[in-house]
């Protein structure tokens, strides 16, 4: 561990998603949660692995040597090139390298370290005792200095634009089973010392009760709320159907974006990206904590990697509306739809189980 000077002492910052990627990390699916998690989940990875891989590294984390020797012979046996692949032994407890894994940040020298951000679970919801040791040991495994925030975070929760400015909702990150005691400043201090922001746009979320209505146990991380892009557009889901259940939130999200943009010349243009009409619902029945089956199904759940945007898609009639809005912001980018029905069943899409590793060369950690 780093504890020498924060990283915005030392100068790094955490890049936005589009900008060059060294590569992509992966956790497979594992048997562990419940049986046949890895056999519905598996044909996703493999498609993520074969798109990514012909864009940048991949480094897939998994369990140990045998599924190591399973997964390379699903790769051979469906054609998939591992010039760009590697793996890494590491035991998790789930798929969501975005919350759980490292956050990589980049100084002006070009040298890439982690920040290991105590995950706990989301806010002590599940175990998570193999998840948090993830990026100390990806830290360890390549040679790669990481500083350790005082505080709770899961890379979900945030969203940067690498000029500076961050989005977050505050009950995702204000929240007393991750940050007791803390306040917004002092969350806010650390989020600007350890990711190199300056600003944060605080957008409002939903707690614990409403959140789990919709089958989210983030606390509305942003990523299924609202993302930036390059263009300068800020794109904020939006329904105008009133059966949804986030349909309050979109609407106070909305609010304080006209707000924002108002008040503080905003220098994005906030733009409604849809939700998938109807909803998308838990059929698989594996999931006892979701009441109502419905699932928080998001487009925003997109994950940008060099040269491609991966979109989750649901069978929905909404799909191919915003398929065709990201892509007019991402106009750089070729736009590959992949099914997550099955992965939005137990809670997240493509962004929440991807993490970038920027380009760039490791801060080696024994120049400690």
């Amino acid at each position: 561990m780093n504890e020498k000077l924060t990283p915005l002492a030392e100068g790094y910052r955490m890049p936005a998603e589009w900008e060059p990627h060294e590569g992509t990390w992966l956790q497979w699916p594992q048997e562990n949660l419940y049986r046949g998690y890895e056999l519905k989940l598996e044909r996703l990875w493999l498609m993520m692995t074969e798109v990514l891989a012909d864009k940048e590294n991949v480094h897939l984390v998994v369990a140990d040597q045998a599924q190591q020797e399973h997964v390379g012979a699903q790769l051979r046996y469906f054609g998939i090139g591992q010039q760009n692949i590697d793996f890494h032994l590491i035991p998790t407890e789930d798929i969501w390298a975005r919350d759980n894994g490292p956050i990589f940040i980049t100084n002006p020298a070009g040298e890439v370290a982690i920040t290991d951000w105590n995950f706990n679970g989301w806010g002590e919801r599940f175990p998570h005792a193999l998840d948090k040791q993830v990026p100390g040991m990806i830290g360890e495994q390549i040679n790669c200095t990481v500083f350790n925030p005082p505080m709770v975070l899961e890379g979900g929760a945030v969203e940067v634009d690498g000029q500076g400015m961050m989005m977050a909702t505050r009950t995702s990150i204000i929240d007393p089973h991750r940050n007791s005691g803390m306040k917004q400043e002092d969350i806010e201090k650390v989020l600007k010392d350890y990711l190199g922001v300056n600003s944060i746009l605080w957008l409002e979320g939903a707690g614990r009760g409403e959140c789990e209505k919709w089958g989210d146990t983030t606390d509305s991380h942003i990523d299924i709320v609202a993302r930036f892009t390059p263009q300068k557009a800020l794109f904020y889901n939006f329904t105008e159907d009133p059966t949804d259940p986030r349909y309050a939130m979109f609407q106070t999200h909305k609010q304080e974006l006209e707000r924002l943009r108002k008040q503080s010349g905003l220098a994005y243009t906030p733009v409604p990206l849809p939700v998938p009409v109807g909803g998308v619902f838990q059929v698989s029945g594996e999931i006892d904590w979701r009441a109502t089956g419905f699932s928080d199904a998001a487009y925003s759940n997109y994950y940008l990697a060099n040269g491609v945007v991966l979109v989750p898609v649901f069978g929905n009639k909404a799909d191919q509306e915003a398929m065709a809005i990201i892509s007019e912001h991402f106009p750089d980018r070729e736009v590959v739809g992949l099914d997550c029905v099955g992965l939005t069943e137990d809670g997240g899409a493509i962004h929440c189980v991807t993490q970038q590793q920027p380009a760039g060369r490791l801060a080696n950690r024994d120049g400690e």
